[in-house]
């Protein structure tokens, strides 16, 4: 299939999962199905023929399937729809300082391929740009999906992102300002491309997959060399009026404390991230050990070891006892490469959450720890594909009880 043909291909499958009748058939699907069709018309509101017709169109892109029929009390057994996790595929990517993981998944968020390489791109965004479309192509020439079958791509990365314009305005990590990404990568590629801040997408991704599907208002913290959060409220991905909600580990905890990356003095990073742990056993055990080194030798019974993480747990856990506080969330989840950090650092961290806020607002606050893997983050930005293609305008859902089991994503 040629490059026209293809985008052609990707763009009318976009354009019919978005329409909002379409999109409100798929949600229902990919939440109740295997389900007939009269169910679905039940549940959306919507007319049988309308049903009929735009799960037809959805069989011949093959993003639904017919699987097997029901039971009937009389008359002709219903033939059940579900969502066909090989129907498309999704691209999602992660920018770190040194290098880029990109992974392709079906629209199950599963895994098909993965790869990962070296590139300097901090304060180099032309060869960030570069680069991407260099892992993508390799990506693509590794797997044996048709590339036709590509819906689109999910960039993810630490900084101010403006999902909007596909713009991150500033990132410290990376040392960017006001780099327009969605654009030239979208020109580069020949696909759609979303551009998300990373903590973000491994809240969708909780949205989407994980422990939050069924929430209104929750929190996804993600630890680690940065302290990230994604705030999910009314359904909703709240990004701030820049974009830049959810820098948590930037909060200051002493004004006068250890000089942040960012530039400022005392941030939570400080005293909670990887770089600080390193910090406090460089200064208290006499030599320079790793993170792994820290929980092995935590594990061991060494009891500065243990006080080191502790501390550093006790201390993000006062700040998010603060936050939960102010938001008061049906649910935390943790995740990022931070959890392997273990009991030592984790439980103080709870323990302060469920005590230090006000009332009982923490106490009963359901705590998620995710297990964690190399590939989450890029996982996560294939997710934000995801919410894009099966968006639903929440003002469009039929108020007959499924809009409370439907997620409204802006």
């Amino acid at each position: 299939m040629s490059e026209i043909s293809q985008v052609i291909f990707q763009k009318g499958t976009k354009d019919l999962i978005r329409d909002i009748n379409t999109g409100l058939i798929v949600h229902t699907v990919k939440l109740l199905g295997p389900i007939s069709r009269a169910d679905i018309s039940r549940h959306t509101g919507l007319s049988p023929a309308t049903v009929t017709n735009i799960t037809a169109r959805l069989i011949r892109t093959g993003i639904i399937y017919e699987t097997t029929t029901a039971k009937s009390v009389a008359g002709r057994r219903p033939v059940l729809l579900s969502l066909n996790p090989s129907g498309g595929y999704v691209i999602g990517v992660k920018l770190k300082e040194d290098g880029i993981m990109a992974v392709i998944t079906n629209l199950d968020a599963e895994v098909i391929n993965s790869k990962e390489i070296t590139a300097q791109i901090k304060g180099k965004p032309s060869h960030a740009i570069q680069s991407i479309e260099q892992v993508i192509k390799a990506l693509l020439n590794e797997s044996s999906i048709d590339k036709k079958k590509i819906l689109g791509v999910g960039i993810g990365l630490a900084g101010i992102v403006d999902s909007v314009r596909g713009v991150c305005t500033y990132s410290h990590r990376l040392d960017w300002y006001n780099v327009p990404l969605q654009d030239p990568l979208r020109r580069r590629l020949k696909m759609p491309v979303w551009i998300e801040n990373d903590v973000n997408t491994l809240a969708v991704a909780e949205k989407w997959f994980g422990a939050a599907i069924n929430c209104k208002d929750f929190l996804t913290l993600s630890i680690g060399r940065g302290i990230g959060l994604g705030i999910v409220i009314d359904r909703k991905l709240y990004r701030g009026a820049r974009g830049g909600a959810g820098e948590f580990g930037h909060i200051t905890v002493d004004p006068y404390g250890p000089k942040c990356q960012c530039g400022k003095s005392g941030c939570l990073e400080t005293y909670a991230g990887e770089e600080a742990l390193k910090r406090e056993a460089r200064l208290k055990l006499g030599r320079d050990i790793n993170v792994d080194e820290l929980v092995e030798l935590a594990s061991q019974g060494n009891l500065t070891a243990r006080t080191i993480l502790e501390t550093a747990g006790r201390i993000l856990g006062k700040s998010l006892a603060n936050l939960v506080t102010l938001i008061d969330p049906e649910l935390l989840v943790v995740s990022g490469e931070g959890t392997r950090l273990g009991n030592a650092f984790l439980n103080p961290m709870i323990e302060e959450v469920k005590n230090s806020t006000f009332g009982d607002v923490g106490k009963d606050l359901p705590i998620v720890v995710q297990p964690w893997g190399d590939e989450a983050w890029a996982v996560g930005a294939a997710t934000i594909v995801l919410r894009e293609l099966f968006n639903i305008p929440g003002e469009q859902v039929q108020e007959n009880g499924l809009k409370e089991r439907l997620s409204r994503w802006e």
